[in-house]
């Protein structure tokens, strides 16, 4: 009688065909991976702006999200300088500055994004966005705030764009990356 199976030889040459086969796939799914970040990144931030003009109806004032200091101090503060891959701050905002005081409610903090994805804003949107009373977006002068958020990902193909109408509410859009200067 004989007895059927393999050899220790046999699995041996299996495991390693496996093995570089995995590490011949693996680059493919880590652009994979980031791609999913990037579209999930875009989509958080377009959260917290839908979370910023809701409380802001919600509650009859004004709600600001603000680029997050990256230092670490005393509570979440908005950074006077940087971009808004360091995360942000969605904050009530009681004295209508665009600046987190100690004393005003923070709604939600997000931290900073992944190491290959960038998020610029343009001047309009470069370091705040506000939403006054009727859900409408506003710069701390009273003036409407439209503007772009866009986000860009090292390797990667596409850019998601934030667009923030002159109403102030807020939608995605997927694009070709074509100007890597604003990246």
């Amino acid at each position: 009688m004989r007895n059927r199976g393999f050899t220790l030889l046999e699995v041996l040459v299996v495991l390693a065909l496996l093995a570089v086969l995995l590490s011949l796939a693996a680059p493919s799914f880590i652009g994979l991976r980031q791609k999913h970040q990037m579209q999930s990144q875009a989509e958080q931030l377009q959260a917290s702006l839908l979370l910023a003009r809701s409380e802001a109806l919600r509650r009859q004032q004004r709600v600001t999200l603000c680029v997050r200091e990256s230092s670490t101090g005393e509570g979440p503060h908005c950074a006077s300088a940087g971009t808004w891959a360091q995360g942000w701050v969605v904050f009530v905002d009681g004295n209508d500055n665009g600046r987190r005081e100690a004393s005003e409610t923070v709604l939600q903090l997000h931290n900073a994004l992944p190491g290959f994805l960038t998020l610029q804003g343009n001047a309009t949107v470069d370091s705040y966005i506000s939403y006054g009373p009727q859900g409408r977006s506003q710069s701390t002068s009273g003036a409407f705030q439209a503007g772009t958020l866009t986000l860009c990902g090292a390797g990667q193909a596409h850019v998601w764009r934030v667009v923030i109408n002159a109403v102030g509410k807020p939608r995605l859009e997927k694009a070709e990356r074509q100007d890597s200067a604003k990246c």
